[in-house]
């Protein structure tokens, strides 16, 4: 009984991985494929679900321009380099890219301010 499509080996995704991010394939990818390999193709299935998901209605360049924040918010250097390389490489300019760097940035900072706000408060009162 067939159960579906098989997924891709670790060598398929490290592969798909290298051909997306060239130079900029972060380490850990070609760790996990020896280490890991059950991790590297789940990792690579989500992806493809989620910023590389071809039936999303955002087009590509924004996918990667937002992958580029949300990753530098999360303090993903790696992963963020990565995701910018591929917004290029899908038409971002480096002005968009700087821009993602800096709304990112707004929102980090605006986060102390919330995590601020009881302190505030007790300083007001």
């Amino acid at each position: 009984m067939n159960s579906g499509p098989m997924p891709p080996t670790a060598d398929q995704v490290l592969g798909m991985m290298r051909q997306k991010m060239g130079d900029v394939l972060p380490a850990w990818a070609e760790s996990l494929k020896d280490l890991a390999p059950d991790l590297l193709v789940a990792t690579g299935i989500t992806s493809a679900q989620s910023v590389g998901r071809e039936a999303s209605t955002i087009p590509p360049k924004y996918r990667h321009l937002m992958a580029v924040a949300a990753a530098l918010g999360r303090g993903q250097a790696n992963c963020a380099r990565s995701q910018a390389y591929m917004a290029k490489e899908a038409g971002a300019t480096r002005e968009e890219v700087i821009d993602s760097v800096r709304i990112a940035r707004h929102l980090a900072a605006a986060g102390i301010l919330d995590a601020a706000s009881d302190l505030l408060k007790d300083l007001a009162g």
